[in-house]
């Protein structure tokens, strides 16, 4: 039993060696590594294409100078008299034309509206019991009845009462 606490170093390595790992493993791993990257330029390009092969024109893109530079450069000619004149015009037959539109647009809400009330009132009187739905519906007229001398059944003709004779009872 002394030999299992003995905490003296022995010369045994019970360590298994690590093998250095083989050039192969590097070498398909440098493959997959290089084709990844090329996945990654390829979609990287094909994008750029889609968007016209330029930056878009975001503030963070655009510099300072560039951009104070750029109105300078296109200058309008000046407009004349009959110009704003013809604008003018362009802009009150729109303006017609936009006004005719809301008021079809007004229009055809307020006779959907009508309608969905309409079918609102239909469903509501659905959705109530029979009972409370008769009850909501007006009462209609009775069948018109025949006149009261009509209706009377003519008397029958009255017989005699019988009579006995000898205390012997009636027959009813």
């Amino acid at each position: 039993m002394a030999h299992l606490f003995n905490n003296q170093p022995d010369d045994v390595n019970y360590e298994t060696p690590q093998a250095p790992e083989p050039r192969r493993r590097r070498w398909v791993a440098m493959a997959v590594a290089a084709a990844a990257l090329g996945v990654i330029g390829t979609g990287s390009a094909a994008l750029w294409y889609g968007y016209g092969g330029s930056l878009p024109a975001w503030p963070s893109f655009a510099s300072g100078p560039e951009q104070s530079a750029a109105p300078a450069a296109v200058a309008d000619p000046p407009a004349g008299l009959k110009d704003l004149q013809a604008l003018q015009q362009q802009i009150a037959g729109s303006l017609q034309s936009t006004a005719q539109l809301l008021a079809a647009q007004q229009a055809e809400i307020k006779r959907l509206a009508d309608q969905i009330a309409v079918l609102t009132a239909k469903v509501e009187l659905l959705e109530r019991p029979p009972a409370s739905a008769q009850a909501s519906v007006p009462a209609q007229a009775p069948p018109p009845t025949a006149p009261a001398a009509a209706r009377k059944r003519p008397a029958a003709p009255k017989q005699p009462a019988a009579i006995s004779v000898g205390g012997a009872p009636l027959p009813r």
